[in-house]
C-alpha cells in the first residue's frame, strides 16, 4: 500500500504519494497564508491527500515533517509557524484521514530521508545538515533515527561557537546558525556591501547568501572572506559533531549547499581542523543528494518508519 507524506513550512506545503518502496508517485504544493488558521490549512491537506489517493492509490501510514519545537507531540512557540502553538499535527491529521499519523521536526525527517533513499544508505551512523534560512541537523545512530524524548535533538543550529557573537533568534548568543547560516552570510554582505566590488551595485535588500555566494565564485575578495568565515563556522560545528557522534557519513543539505562541491570543500577543510584527526578519517562528508526533494522525502521516510524507526 501506498505512503503519503505532508512537507509542512512557514510558506508552504508539498503533499506526496509514494509506493511502499520510497517512489514518488505524485504529488501537489499549495502557499500558505498569514492569515490561514491551522484548522484550514490541515483540511486542506486532507483534501488533498484524499484526492491523491482516488486519482492514484490508497494509502496506509502518513509521515509529517514540520518546523519545531515540540513537546508532548504538540508543537511548541514555533518561531516559523506563528499560530500553530499546541497544534498536533500528526493527531489532528490522522483524525482527518482516518489513518496513523507520525511527526519529526524537518531536519530529522531529511535526516530520514538521507539515510533511506539519499547519501546515508548503507550506514548505520549518520547526520544530515542543512544549511539554508537556519542551520539544523538529524541523526541515525545504530541505524534508528534519533530525535531525543520530544523529537528535538540535534539542533545543531543552536551550539554556541562564538560567545561574543551576534544575538540568534533563539535568544543565545554566538549561535552557529547566527554566524553561518544563509540569513547570516547574507546580512554579513549587506553590512559590508560597500567595500565589495561585486555587492556595490546591489541595492541592501537585493543581497543574500546566493549573491554573497555568487560574489565569491566570481573572486570578489569581500565575498571570499564572507564565504571562508561562513565556512569556518560550519566547520567547527561539524567539528563538534564528529567529536561527539563519531557518524560515518554526513551529508550537507538546505540552498546554501548548492554552492556545491566548492563549498564543501571548503567546510571540509575547517571540519577536519576542528576534529580529532581519528574521529574525522573515519567520516565521509557528502553534498545531499535530494535536492529539493529532501523535505517531502523525509515526510515520506517517516511514513515507512513509522514509530519504529528501523530501516
Amino acid at each position: 500500500m501506498a505512503l503519503l507524506g505532508v512537507d509542512i513550512g512557514g510558506t508552504k506545503i508539498a503533499i506526496g504519494l509514494a509506493s511502499d518502496s520510497g517512489e514518488l508517485l505524485q504529488q501537489e504544493r499549495f502557499l500558505v497564508s498569514d492569515t490561514q488558521t491551522p484548522e484550514k490549512t490541515l483540511d486542506r491537506v486532507a483534501e488533498i491527500a484524499k484526492t491523491l489517493a482516488k486519482q492514484r492509490e490508497d494509502f496506509g501510514q502518513v509521515g509529517i515533517c514540520s518546523p519545531g519545537p515540540f513537546h508532548n507531540g504538540k508543537l511548541s512557540n514555533p518561531a516559523n509557524l506563528p499560530g500553530w502553538d499546541g497544534v498536533d499535527i500528526a493527531q489532528s491529521l490522522s483524525s482527518r484521514l482516518g489513518r496513523p499519523a507520525y511527526l519529526q521536526n524537518d531536519a530529522n525527517a531529511a535526516a530520514v530521508g538521507e539515510w533511506l533513499f539519499g547519501q546515508g544508505k548503507g550506514t548505520k551512523h549518520m547526520a544530515y545538515v542543512t544549511v539554508s534560512t537556519g542551520v539544523g541537523a538529524g541523526l541515525v545512530l545504530n541505524g534508528t533515527p534519533y530525535g531525543g524524548p520530544h523529537g528535538n535533538a540535534a539542533e545543531l543550529g543552536h551550539v554556541v561557537i562564538d560567545v561574543n557573537g551576534p544575538q540568534c533568534n533563539c535568544g543565545l548568543t554566538g549561535c552557529l546558525e547566527a554566524l553561518a547560516s544563509g540569513t547570516a552570510i547574507g546580512r554579513s554582505g549587506r553590512q559590508r556591501a560597500a567595500s565589495s566590488a561585486f555587492l556595490r551595485s546591489l541595492h541592501d535588500e537585493g543581497i543574500g547568501a546566493k549573491e554573497v555566494l555568487d560574489g565569491w565564485k566570481a573572486g570578489d575578495a569581500v565575498c571570499s572572506e564572507i564565504v571562508e568565515t561562513a565556512a569556518r563556522h560550519l566547520g567547527h560545528g561539524l567539528g563538534i559533531l564528529v567529536n561527539l557522534v563519531n557518524p560515518e557519513r554526513i551529508a550537507l543539505g538546505g540552498g546554501v549547499m548548492n554552492a556545491g562541491a566548492p563549498l564543501l570543500d571548503r567546510i571540509r577543510h575547517w571540519t577536519q581542523f576542528y576534529s580529532m584527526p581519528t574521529l574525522f578519517g573515519e567520516t565521509d562528508l557528502r553534498l545531499s543528494s535530494l535536492g529539493d526533494s529532501t523535505g517531502l522525502m523525509g515526510a515520506i521516510a517517516v511514513a515507512m518508519v513509522g514509530d519504529g524507526g528501523k530501516k
